[in-house]
């Protein structure tokens, strides 16, 4: 095992240039890591969000880490069960997502946790960790959070305690501050933050949130100083390298393992080139090499929109292996600790108003719509080596053989016994070779020639051409053929062989939030408003050109809390809140 760690971060990572990594007998000294969570609320009722924002810190520099790029959010409940799991890219150590709390779950204590694969290597001690009260409304039975009469007077509103106007001032007195013009504003208001004496040190991307303040006393958060004071007293953790179950960090992007082994001896199969295929716009080609004891790896380092994927062993006879994948490994939660939360009956309405206008809310969802953020479109590995044909710009043939023979100069199609093959004319005279051409259509691996050759061609858009031998992973191929679809799905083209279709876990898209503007153009004035949750946003720059911050208060009426949280690149924490009446 010590040996593979060694391999693994040699090739993906660079060990010799890699300065605070180091390897003696034992142990592989590399940083272990930590996150902060900022969410918006420890209370939630069915039919709103749980919104967070994920700081990932290198616990050796305590600065945000750069060393994982992907982390995982679960929500876990008192029977030690995950109600969600999500995976979430991580750029430069900050990522962000959203959970929209279904009718379906039942009201209860939950726990929040956040980790990277790395942090696994410890306990679960080291996860980030909140207590979650949730309370479904439309539940018949509340036997679980009823408070018993013998103690139903001890509940305190959280708004006289905590987060009581006089102590609601920042936090920080050194960074930031946070400057209102007023402390109460009327519905449909407009509200503006000035932020002052912003030192250059703390310039970085943070995330607000404004939302209204629960009467009914819940969890307390630790905030993002807190965190960075107690993350600092902590020592750095050695991996040992001696232990076979050591979880491999994600480098470059989400790791997606798996083994491959022989059909009849169930042995494992060792140097088998196995290939992942995530067909779509921005698609995703892989090839991995089975180690010794049959297992391959593949590092997803770019974006892609797809959940499906296609794997496949690369050989003549692939029919003689088969395979299996670690997409959705479990951790043991049953060493979590859970505070309890419980109510009284006399907060009966102080819910139902709550549920009321959540619901009212989600009726209106449609015109107060969150926008998933595009992945940027990257150009396919071989673009810049390329030839193509746009095939409406030809004289359209029948099948794709004949536009192959009568279209695309570089390819040919070779025919032996019933099987056909397509391949590329590499112009080497010094290059001879049986290898294959590289087929794909719309980004899935084609190994089998003949399904395409005589599929009609009509479904085809353009066909890319690479006419030099290409190294792609393990793996050599005599040029490469790239065929798009006008749908974009491969076309319904068939693929036999020995593949399996795989659900991925794929990471969370990134959103823009809706944000309320009321002005004379805007068409949402005749709108319910009754937003508890005025704002979240967690993509706040601060730096010398951003200094302020606006939105707009609902219909509702109450205290809301303002929270400016997070923690920039150099591992400075920044923490304000401050409390508007709205009235």
């Amino acid at each position: 095992m010590k040996q593979l760690l060694i391999l693994f971060f040699t090739l993906y990572f660079g060990i010799s240039s890699y300065s605070q990594t180091s390897i003696n007998q034992n142990t592989i000294n590399i940083p272990q890591e930590s996150i902060f969570l900022h969410h918006n609320s420890t209370f939630l009722i069915t039919g709103e969000f749980l919104y967070y924002k994920i700081y990932c810190l290198n616990s050796e520099s305590k600065k945000l880490s750069k060393f994982s790029k992907t982390a995982y959010v679960e929500l876990i409940n008192s029977e030690f069960k995950s109600v969600f799991k999500h995976k979430i890219n991580l750029h430069n150590g900050i990522g962000e997502g959203d959970y929209f709390i279904p009718t379906d779950i039942p009201s209860g204590n939950y726990k929040i946790v956040a980790y990277t694969q790395w942090m696994r290597n410890g306990s679960i001690d080291n996860f980030y960790q909140n207590d979650i009260s949730i309370i479904n409304p439309f539940q018949r039975s509340q036997k679980t959070i009823n408070k018993s009469n013998q103690i139903e007077d001890s509940i305190i509103p959280l708004s006289k305690t905590s987060l009581d106007k006089s102590n609601a001032n920042s936090i920080n007195k050194n960074s930031i501050k946070l400057n209102l013009s007023s402390l109460k504003y009327g519905t449909r208001e407009k509200v503006t933050l000035q932020l002052s004496e912003i030192i250059k040190d703390f310039y970085g991307v943070y995330s607000i949130s404004v939302r209204k303040i629960d009467t009914i006393g819940t969890f307390n958060k630790i905030n993002s100083e807190e965190f960075v004071l107690l993350n600092s007293k902590k020592e750095i953790n050695q991996i040992n390298t001696s232990q076979e179950n050591i979880v491999l960090p994600e480098l470059r992007g989400e790791l997606i393992k798996g083994k491959v082994y022989y059909k009849d001896s169930k042995a494992p199969a060792s140097n088998v080139k196995v290939a992942l295929s995530i067909p779509g716009e921005n698609f995703i080609f892989k090839v991995s090499n089975s180690n010794h004891l049959g297992n391959f790896y593949f590092n997803l380092d770019k974006e892609y929109e797809g959940n499906k994927a296609k794997f496949q062993v690369i050989d003549e006879f692939s029919d003689k292996y088969d395979y299996n994948l670690n997409l959705n490994d479990t951790i043991d939660f049953s060493s979590l600790e859970f505070e309890k939360f419980s109510i009284s009956p006399s907060y009966k309405n102080i819910i139902l108003n709550h549920s009321i206008n959540n619901q009212i809310e989600n009726a209106y969802s449609s015109v107060k719509i969150d926008s998933i953020i595009n992945i940027t479109n990257n150009p396919p590995f071989y673009a810049n080596a390329s030839k193509q044909y746009v095939l409406d710009d030809f004289t359209r043939f029948t099948t794709i053989k004949e536009t192959i023979l009568e279209v695309v100069e570089e390819a040919f199609v070779k025919q032996k016994n019933n099987e056909y093959s397509i391949h590329v004319r590499v112009y080497d005279d010094n290059v001879e070779s049986d290898l294959k051409s590289l087929l794909l259509v719309d980004g899935l691996f084609i190994q089998n020639h003949t399904d395409i050759v005589n599929s009609k061609a009509n479904k085809i858009k353009k066909i890319s051409v690479v006419n030099e031998q290409y190294i792609y992973g393990s793996q050599i191929f005599e040029g490469i053929i790239f065929m798009e679809t006008f749908n974009g799905n491969y076309g319904g083209l068939s693929n036999s062989g020995n593949e399996k279709n795989i659900d991925l876990f794929a990471p969370n898209l990134n959103k823009k939030y809706f944000n309320q503007v009321y002005s004379e153009k805007e068409n949402l004035n005749r709108i319910p408003d009754f937003r508890l949750q005025l704002v979240w946003e967690p993509s706040f720059a601060i730096n010398n050109n951003a200094k302020s911050y606006s939105f707009y208060t609902s219909d509702i009426i109450g205290d809301f809390e303002i929270s400016l949280e997070g923690i920039n690149e150099n591992g400075l924490p920044i923490s304000i809140r401050e409390v508007i009446t709205v009235e």
